[in-house]
């Protein structure tokens, strides 16, 4: 599968775009100045909210928490789910993000018309480089689609976009779609994330992004209950927000305590 290599050992942003080249030492630290020449690098952004700075000056995210998903019940399941994939490539991330990860691979091109139920998966970023979070300590790399960008939403958190009307966050569950099985990485990427196998996905998309698909479901749960609408959507929301919590709880081994079932509100 073809990619684009993202790294911030090369550039400060996606190569389809002029951008400012940046130096770096051997720990990853943005070299200003070397002897009489500066280099050409924009300021960094804020560290994102919820990441942890490593020593080499990239960062890890292993978990965010769950923004509310719900707010309203209006609308029904008809919406298509299909993630739009045409169109030039756009720009991977901000320039200002590039201090904080090593590599960003991307397919070069789109690979059609996908669902993004196919499968759900956490992707998470550690040191700089992102992995599928999978049960054991064997965590592939990521390729991700033609045209995901990375930036940062409106609570400071860093988060995906892959073309829905919504994104989702580094460190929570994301429609991956249909992904490969683990093959050898790059040469150049493995030796920058310092790992041998990698998958690739097709979208990394927010289960939440068409809340639409589960109002039937939430509209009925108030029928059953006699909940009013802002009630519904209050006990959704915390239902939705535990929920997540306590996958990421049982994920990154601080409980083994049974998942929190919400299907009484979109039991579909």
């Amino acid at each position: 599968m073809p990619l684009i290599l993202f790294a911030g050992l090369a550039a400060c942003a996606d190569t389809s775009t002029e951008v400012p080249l940046c130096s770096f030492d051997e720990n990853g630290k943005v070299i200003l100045q070397s002897g009489e020449a500066k280099a050409a690098c924009v300021e960094s952004a804020p560290i994102p909210t919820g990441a942890t700075q490593e020593t080499t000056g990239r960062i890890t995210i292993l978990e965010a928490p769950l923004p509310k998903p719900f707010s309203t019940l209006a609308g029904d399941s008809s919406n298509s789910v299909t993630v739009e994939q045409s169109g030039p490539v756009a720009e991977a991330m901000p320039a200002e993000l590039s201090y904080y990860i090593r590599a960003f691979p991307r397919a070069k091109e789109p690979a059609g018309d996908v669902l993004s139920l196919g499968s759900e998966h956490t992707v998470i970023l550690r040191d700089g480089c992102f992995f599928l979070d999978r049960e054991g300590s064997d965590d592939p790399l990521v390729q991700f689609p033609f045209g995901t960008r990375i930036s940062v939403d409106p609570e400071g958190y860093l988060a995906f976009n892959t073309g829905t009307t919504v994104s989702v966050r580094v460190g929570l569950p994301a429609q991956t779609g249909w992904f490969t099985e683990p093959y050898d990485a790059p040469e150049d990427v493995a030796a920058i994330c310092r790992a041998n196998k990698m998958v690739g996905v097709t979208t990394v998309s927010n289960p939440f992004a068409y809340p639409e698909r589960f109002n039937p479901a939430l509209r009925r749960y108030g029928e059953r209950s006699g909940a009013t609408p802002p009630q519904i959507l209050a006990r959704a929301n915390q239902c939705a927000i535990r929920h997540a919590q306590r996958e990421a709880d049982r994920r990154l081994g601080r409980t083994t305590d049974d998942p929190i079932d919400c299907s009484r509100f979109w039991n579909f």
